[in-house]
C-alpha cells in the first residue's frame, strides 16, 4: 500500500522512517502521516509490531494497531543481519525524519543511532522516544506507561486527591504513551522548522516520565512551598438516575447555579457572589445543589445547567461518544475497513485551516510494502534486491 495522493497536507514531501512499536512512537508517526508525511514503518521480520496482536482483533487484524498505524507503509527488515541494517541505513540517508522508541543503546549497537546517521544525512531530524531519556542513571531501565505513572508523581497526586489512605489507584488508560507521543509530534515539527531556518538537523529526546511530570506541574510547585494546599477535586454529582459533572470554579458559575436551583435569595446576597463568601458557605451550597440534582433526571440537569451557562456534562461511555452528534459534525472520526467491515478511528485532535489533517485510509499488513519501498524509495534494481534478499535483509 503506497501513500495516498492527498493534496494540501502540511507535511507533503516529508519522508519519515519509523522504527517504533506499541503506542507512544506509533502515535507520533500516525499524526505525522495524518499531516502528509510519507511514513515507512520498519517492522521486525515475522511478528512485526506486537500491537498487531492487541484486542480487539477481527479476522486476525487488530483494530488497536489500525488506529495507531493507519496511513503508513510497512516493510520487514531483519536488523540482526548486515544486509537488513544496510537497507535501514539507506532509508535513513533519504529521510527527513527518523523516529525510534527502542531502549537507549539499542540503535547504537545496530549502528543506526543519530550520531552515525547524521554523518550521511546532516539535515536529519532524529527523534528518540523512551521511558527515561537517552542519558542519566535510569536511561537503560525498561519502562511502560504504568511504571512511569507511578514514578513521575502522577499516581500519588491522583491517589491523594481521592482521599482515603492514599493507596495507589489502578489506571485503565495509558496516559504516558499518548502524552509523550503528542510532545514528540510537536518537537519534531519544531526541529523541522529549525532545519528550515538553519540548515541543520537535530536529535529530539522525548521521555514518558517528563511528559507525565508536565501534568502535575502545579504539585511540583506546591512541593517546594512551606504550606500544603489540598488538591481541588470535582466529585460527581448524583442525580435521580445517574451522575453529572459540574465544576464550579468562579462566582459566575455559582450565580448561574443559584438561578437554576431557585435560590433567588443567594442571587441578591453579595456574600454569596464572592469566592470568600462562597467558601464560607460551601457546605450549605453543596447541600442545596445536591438536593436539587437528586430529584431530577440526569439529562434534565445537564440541559438546565448548560442553558444557564454552567459547565456540565453527563458521564459518557466510549460507545456513547462514538455517536455524539457534535463530534460527528466536527469530523472527529475517520473510517477504516478490515475483513469484517468498516470501523472508526479518531482523527488527530487538531484542525489546520486550508489543509487536510484527517487520518489516511488503509492499514498495511506486516511487510506488505517491502518490495515497493525498496524499488521506489531506494531505486534498487532486481539484481540488488535479490542480493539483499539472499543475504536475509528481509527475513
Amino acid at each position: 500500500m503506497g501513500p495516498e495522493g492527498q493534496s494540501r497536507r502540511p507535511l507533503d514531501g516529508i519522508r519519515v522512517v519509523d522504527f517504533t512499536s506499541m503506542v507512544a512512537g506509533p502515535w507520533t508517526t500516525r499524526m505525522l502521516a495524518d499531516v502528509g508525511a510519507e511514513v515507512i514503518k520498519v517492522e521486525a521480520v515475522g511478528e512485526g509490531d506486537l500491537m498487531r496482536f492487541t484486542a480487539p482483533v477481527n479476522a486476525g487484524k487488530s483494530r488497536v494497531y489500525a488506529h495507531y498505524n493507519c496511513g503508513k507503509q510497512s516493510i520487514s527488515l531483519n536488523l540482526k543481519t548486515e544486509a537488513g541494517r544496510e537497507v535501514a541505513r539507506r532509508l535513513m540517508q533519504g529521510a527527513d525524519v527518523v523516529v525510534e522508541n527502542f531502549r537507549p543503546g539499542v540503535m547504537a549497537r545496530l549502528e543506526l543511532d543519530y550520531e552515525t546517521a547524521r554523518k550521511d544525512n546532516p539535515k536529519l531530524v532524529y527523534c528518540s522516544v523512551s521511558g527515561f531519556g537517552q542519558n542519566g542513571p535510569r536511561a537503560g531501565q525498561a519502562a511502560y506507561a504504568p511504571v512511569v505513572h507511578a514514578c513521575s508523581g502522577y499516581d500519588h497526586v491522583q491517589a491523594v486527591a481521592q482521599g482515603g489512605d492514599g493507596s495507589p489507584l489502578n489506571s485503565g488508560v495509558m496516559i504516558a504513551d499518548v502524552v509523550a507521543g503528542s510532545y514528540a509530534f510537536g518537537a519534531i515539527q519544531t526541529a523541522l522548522l529549525h532545519r528550515e531556518r538553519n540548515g541543520v538537523g537535530s536529535h529530539v529526546d522525548v521521555t514518558l516520565i517528563e511528559s507525565m511530570m508536565s501534568l502535575v506541574a502545579i504539585q511540583f510547585q506546591e512541593a517546594q512551598c512551606d504550606t500544603r494546599i489540598a488538591s481541588r477535586v470535582f466529585a460527581p454529582l448524583k442525580t435521580a438516575d445517574g451522575h453529572i459533572m459540574v465544576p464550579l470554579v468562579s462566582p459566575k458559575t455559582y450565580l448561574g447555579v443559584y438561578a437554576v436551583i431557585g435560590r433567588a435569595d443567594w442571587l441578591a446576597d453579595p456574600v454569596f457572589a464572592s469566592m470568600a463568601g462562597i467558601m464560607g458557605h460551601q457546605a450549605e451550597i453543596d447541600a442545596a445543589v445536591g438536593a436539587w440534582a437528586a430529584s431530577r433526571a440526569t439529562r434534565d440537569c445537564e440541559a438546565a445547567l448548560n442553558a444557564a451557562g454552567v459547565p456540565c456534562s453527563v458521564y459518557s461511555a466510549p460507545a456513547d461518544v462514538l455517536d455524539d452528534p457534535h463530534l460527528v459534525e466536527r469530523g472527529v472520526f475517520a473510517s477504516q475497513e478490515d475483513a469484517v467491515g468498516p470501523f472508526t478511528v479518531l482523527n488527530a485532535p487538531f484542525r489546520i485551516s486550508g489543509t487536510d489533517c484527517g487520518a489516511r485510509a488503509g492499514v498495511s499488513r506486516s511487510g506488505e510494502d517491502t518490495a515497493d519501498v525498496v524499488a521506489r524509495t531506494l531505486g534498487l534494481g532486481e539484481d540488488e534486491y535479490r542480493r539483499l534478499r539472499d543475504a536475509q535483509a528481509f527475513g
